[in-house]
């Protein structure tokens, strides 16, 4: 296992971007540390979704080691929660702190065949990592209800002034998608 987190984190992206799997995307330790700081965004997430989601299937994009579906679990009496990511570490680490939430993590690079008929979806910067956008966008759309709503958060966009220089560094050593448009 690397120690420079730079370096992890660029095997994890590279493995989504490729289609290896990858065990986690910072190490297991900076996964957590990641979990613990997005709390404030996921919270932000459901407040802006402004729904009820007592009852209801939810879909987790990205799940990583699941603290979103924990999140929701905990806040909302769901029906289930499922969440899939490419790294298998996050995603064991996810099932151990699942307790007795219903939830469901899986590993996987998309959408699970089979999984269908959720009431809501989120995925908080994934979709930057994703080659194939309307793929994911026609996968997603056929997992969802009728009617049902996909709530998915990005800052690494084309207006981010970061996002640039950031994607030159990457781009040394993966294959990365194009920067995508809020268009």
């Amino acid at each position: 296992m690397a120690t420079d987190p730079a370096e992890s984190e660029t095997r994890h992206v590279d493995a989504v971007c490729t289609g290896a799997m990858s065990v986690h995307w910072r190490g297991a330790e900076r996964d957590r540390e990641m979990q613990d700081d997005h709390g404030f965004i996921w919270d932000a997430m459901l407040r802006t979704a402004a729904l009820d989601l007592a009852g209801l299937t939810v879909l987790d994009i990205g799940c990583n080691q699941g603290g979103f579906l924990r999140l929701v679990a905990d806040r909302f009496p769901i029906k289930s929660g499922c969440g899939y990511d490419p790294a298998a570490g996050a995603v064991d680490r996810a099932k151990q702190l699942c307790a007795e939430r219903p939830i469901e993590y899986v590993v996987a690079e998309s959408l699970p065949e089979g999984w269908t008929d959720f009431d809501v979806a989120f995925s908080h910067e994934v979709l930057y990592l994703l080659h194939d956008l309307p793929g994911h966008a026609a996968a997603v759309r056929q997992a969802l209800r009728a009617g049902a709503n996909y709530f998915a958060v990005m800052g690494t966009h084309d207006r981010n002034p970061l996002t640039a220089r950031w994607q030159r560094e990457l781009a040394k050593t993966m294959d990365v998608p194009p920067i995508y448009s809020l268009d």
